[in-house]
């Protein structure tokens, strides 16, 4: 292989650049050597010789100036393409005047149709090149007919042009095809290596954000320990200045409240990003439920309205962390799909008989059939490059499928989507799927 070959291998730009430059140095070496039979053949007239030369010239100009181009990818206009044509046609009836329709006259129309689908492979200009087939042939026929030509032998060289021509056509649809199965083939590869590079740095911050979180704790510790006995202190005092009784009141209640919420958004976040395995524990759903919209704040803030609705649960034996992570991400989604201060997400809990349900309704921009048919195939994504992975339902999937739950989906176009999570409620751990 030679090396600049090899540069293209794997990229199916490059390889269909090889293919054109290979079907071009064909095709200039098949005209040449046509050409130079036909000189040979009307050695010794050298008027004939002079003009098969001239015809020749003409000929290497015309089809270099337009060629040329359509190799380096460029798209010739309705009248570049007909020149091209009727330029060689032309050309050709000519030559084969000049050496009396001769059997080498006969191989050349040959070649001419099958130079028509020489060049960079293309389906556009495709009908410009059956026309132009047509008209090469029903010239070449008559001019043939009125020299005298046998009308078998004329039929019989349209007839093999015929064939030729529709040989290579097919041949040019078929590499067509091969070459753009080839690009969206490509396009998929570098699509699924950006979201493997996505899910990894994904996977790196969620390490630092446990450790920023670990780092907050401490701090944060000493912070609500110190406020709490501030608070506890100056409540003692029997006489306080007006201004401090407000405080106990209602500044430190109020910013015990706050370092709470910090507290638990710090929490929810270091359970969250953590990477150790997790034993099926019982747990509380409606406990996890509230601490995946705790996390969400920021992202769904001045977005939509949240409604929050949970019914009465016994609790469930799992992994809390995951069951968490995946109303998390279903959330996140409602939330991305709904309209600016036009959105409503509702998160609800309830108990059917055997079974936990969690579901998450939005009046978003909803699904068609076909999306909704691929949502938990690893790496499906609606969402712009760079904004999605398309890992979240399916981790989703297979974490729900793992407590032997299942996920199911509606949703309309135009008018919202609904998931709905079902847990069982009595789960051993020996059969929990981990």
């Amino acid at each position: 292989m030679r090396p600049a070959e090899a540069q293209t291998v794997g990229n199916p730009e490059g390889n269909g650049e090889v293919l054109s430059r290979r079907l071009a140095a064909w095709a200039i070496g098949t005209v040449m050597l046509i050409q130079g039979l036909l000189v040979a053949h009307a050695w010794g007239r050298w008027r004939v010789v002079g003009a098969l030369c001239g015809l020749f010239a003409v000929r290497a100009v015309l089809n270099t100036s337009l060629l040329s181009r359509v190799n380096r990818g460029e798209r010739l206009r309705k009248w570049e393409q007909w020149t091209l044509l009727l330029g060689n046609l032309a050309l050709s009836a000519a030559e084969s005047q000049l050496v009396h329709w001769s059997l080498l006259a006969w191989i050349n129309m040959l070649l001419q149709a099958v130079m028509l689908n020489g060049g960079a492979p293309s389906r556009e200009g495709l009908t410009v090149r059956r026309v132009g087939l047509g008209l090469h042939l029903t010239v070449s026929a008559g001019l043939g007919l009125r020299e005298g030509v046998e009308p078998g032998t004329v039929g019989l060289f349209c007839l093999a042009a015929c064939a030729f021509y529709g040989l290579g056509e097919t041949r040019c649809l078929i590499l067509i095809d091969a070459l753009e199965a080839s690009r969206e083939s490509h396009r998929r590869l570098r699509r699924m290596q950006g979201q493997l590079v996505a899910h990894e740095k994904l996977s790196s911050l969620g390490l630092l954000a446990a450790g920023v979180a670990h780092e907050i704790n401490n701090p944060m510790a000493f912070v609500t320990s110190n406020v709490r006995l501030l608070s506890r202190d100056l409540a003692a005092q029997r006489e306080l200045p007006e201004e401090l009784r407000e405080y106990v009141d209602d500044v430190l209640p109020a910013t015990l409240d706050g370092i709470r919420r910090v507290n638990a958004i710090v929490a929810d976040l270091k359970r969250f990003a953590r990477n150790d395995p997790e034993a099926p524990v019982e747990f509380d759903l409606n406990a996890e439920v509230s601490s995946a919209l705790r996390l969400s704040q920021g992202e769904r803030r001045g977005r939509c309205r949240m409604e929050l609705e949970l019914g009465a649960l016994r609790p469930i034996v799992g992994q809390p962390r995951q069951i968490g992570q995946v109303v998390l991400n279903l959330v996140m989604n409602a939330v991305q799909a709904v309209q600016a201060r036009e959105g409503v997400v509702k998160v609800s809990t309830r108990e059917e008989p055997g079974e936990a349900v969690v579901e998450v309704r939005d009046n978003g921009v909803g699904m068609t059939k076909e999306v909704v048919g691929q949502l938990f195939q690893p790496f499906f994504t609606t969402k712009p490059v760079g904004e999605g992975t398309g890992l979240g339902l399916a981790v989703a999937y297979g974490i729900v499928t793992g407590h032997g739950g299942r996920i199911e989906v509606e949703s309309e176009e135009g008018r919202g989507t609904c998931f709905t999570v079902r847990l069982p409620l009595a789960r051993g751990e020996s059969q929990l799927g981990t």
